[in-house]
């Protein structure tokens, strides 16, 4: 039977369940409504159905979702339930901040390993991990099962590493990068352009103030 195609939206969407049942979970929280969780999360509680009945629906009618059974499978679907091993291209300010970063490890990724160019990160250790040259990168990727490559480093070179990481194995990128990566098929990408989030925030504020302009602006006509 042919899998359902799942839009983006809805996988967007999961890891923030994930989050709030989990901290139902840590509260003591054993069942939830479709409204009471719409309520904490400020979505519809029809979208909240909807979203969850493309992998089951896991609620009862009358009863809502059990809280830890929701957790587990939705923790599941995320592949959560399986350990990634990750590295770190770029030893700079934010590969390190993502390297100290611990509650990766809760959430079943494993930093094993960080690299960088410049000779005098080398031998450095971010967390207990030593920063190695990128000479190492290829026989270190092969012989550590790693999956998953974060890269923190400018968007000049990155093309060509993204293209040796994949070389190696690598089935998933973290790209911090700002620039776009051109992989094969099958290699899932995640582009974070930090300032991207925060013109986002810049055009919401300025949104925001320009609509309490317009009311009293309004307010002053009357």
């Amino acid at each position: 039977m042919e899998e359902k195609e799942i839009s983006q939206a809805v996988i967007g969407r999961l890891p923030r369940y994930f989050r709030y049942l989990e901290e139902l979970k840590d509260g003591g929280v054993e069942r939830i409504s479709s409204q009471d969780l719409s309520e904490l999360m400020k979505v519809t509680a029809s979208q909240i159905r909807q979203d969850l009945n493309n992998f089951g629906g896991f609620g009862q009618q009358g009863y809502g979702y059990n809280v830890e059974y929701l957790y587990d499978e939705i923790g599941k679907i995320l592949g959560l339930n399986r350990k990634h091993n990750f590295i770190i291209v770029g030893a700079g300010n934010l590969g390190r901040a993502l390297g100290n970063y611990l509650n990766f490890e809760r959430r079943g990724f494993i930093f094993k390993g960080m690299f960088d160019r410049n000779p005098e990160f080398v031998g450095e250790r971010v967390r207990g991990v030593e920063v190695m040259s990128m000479e190492e990168l290829d026989s270190f990727v092969r012989e550590n099962d790693i999956d998953i490559a974060v890269l923190t480093i400018p968007k000049t070179g990155a093309r060509e590493v993204a293209e040796q990481l994949v070389k190696n194995g690598i089935r998933g990128i973290w790209n911090f990068a700002h620039v776009d990566l051109n992989v094969p098929e099958g290699i899932q990408v995640e582009n974070v352009h930090l300032s991207d989030s925060l013109m986002k925030l810049s055009y919401n504020i300025d949104r925001y103030e320009k609509g309490i302009d317009m009311r009293v602006e309004g307010e002053r006509e009357e």
